[in-house]
């Protein structure tokens, strides 16, 4: 199958490479650059966690390991974390709600703040989950997302070809982005033999208005529930 790709480049690249083990044509197309924050770590008294709801947030770690938990969105951000050094990683399944559960179960409100280091556009989920039981969460913006303000040229051609089989979307502003972009190239009627494979059902609905063979939802919001269901796109084919 070809294969489009719309993550950031590091981790497209590194997807990519397991989508070509399995036998793909895979095109990269990152819909986000991005770019760290410069600034140095806050100063960690009252604080009683950090937070990381993404791996990008990993490098303004560098200092290594924080000498408190860790808690982390899911698996990737979780090696990536003790890649840094961290040596207290408590791992989340995959989405905010599902991370500030974990949270929840076990620290307390009176234990001190919560420090989530993000990027600097942020859904607000997390926080109010936890703000609505009575924890202090402080955020720092540690990399920004760059929108993408065109295609490649080699996606575009692909796109036009209807030669692309699946486009895999990982987050609902990515999703939107790709959206708007393939309207700005004139594209818009050129997927109708390409299904969308998304993280999560933000994630479809931000891509919805293109009209695609199948949207395909991942059951879990991980890249390996992502492979699954291009696998199953594949034995379609």
């Amino acid at each position: 199958m070809r294969v489009l790709i719309t993550r950031p480049r590091a981790d497209a690249e590194q997807l990519a490479r397991r989508l070509e083990a399995r036998g793909h044509d895979v095109l990269v197309a990152p819909m986000l650059t991005i770019e760290p924050i410069a600034g140095t770590m806050p100063d960690l008294g009252g604080i009683q966690a950090l937070v990381l709801t993404s791996a990008n947030a990993v490098p303004a770690l560098a200092g290594g390991d924080p000498g408190r938990p860790v808690f982390v969105v899911g698996e990737a951000t979780a090696r990536a974390a003790r890649a840094a050094g961290c040596r207290d990683v408590r791992t989340g399944a995959g989405d905010a709600a599902r991370l500030a559960r974990l949270i929840l179960g076990q620290c307390r409100p009176d234990g001190g703040a919560l420090l989530h280091l993000a990027g600097a556009e942020v859904r607000p989920e997390l926080a109010e989950i936890l703000g609505a039981a009575g924890f202090e969460v402080r955020r720092r913006a540690v990399y920004r997302a760059v929108a993408a303000d065109r295609l490649p040229a080699r996606a575009v051609v692909a796109i036009r070809g209807r030669a692309v089989d699946a486009v895999l979307l990982f987050s609902a502003r990515s999703a939107a982005i790709f959206a708007d972009l393939v309207a700005r190239h004139g594209l818009a009627g050129c997927l109708g033999r390409s299904e969308a494979i998304c993280l999560s059902a933000a994630v479809a609905a931000a891509c919805g208005r293109l009209s695609w063979a199948r949207l395909r939802v991942a059951t879990q919001p991980t890249v390996d529930m992502i492979l699954r269901q291009l696998e199953g796109s594949e034995r379609r084919c």
